[in-house]
């Protein structure tokens, strides 16, 4: 049995539970198709744990880096989209 330990994983930021909330609310769902909202509002939680961890212990975390990984590669995956041949 494999036993995780949520708490010590868990990315600490100075985001309050406000700021998260105006944060997502900030974003215009209207505008994004059904199929593609829930990736739309991870990517702005990544979004938010980014701009508000400041430690340098927090992001070395594991998480962290899986995050950052990911927003980075979905940037640049628009980013190729964009160019005309």
């Amino acid at each position: 049995m494999n036993v995780k330990n949520r708490e010590r994983d868990r990315v600490k930021t100075v985001c309050t539970p406000q700021e998260l909330g105006d944060a997502i609310a900030s974003l215009d769902l209207s505008s994004i198709p059904p199929e593609h909202r829930r990736a739309a509002i991870a990517e702005r939680v990544v979004e938010v744990m980014i701009a508000t961890t400041d430690s340098p212990d927090e992001r070395r975390k594991e998480t962290f880096q899986k995050a950052i990984t990911a927003y980075g590669q979905l940037h640049r995956a628009r980013q190729r989209n964009k160019i005309i041949i």
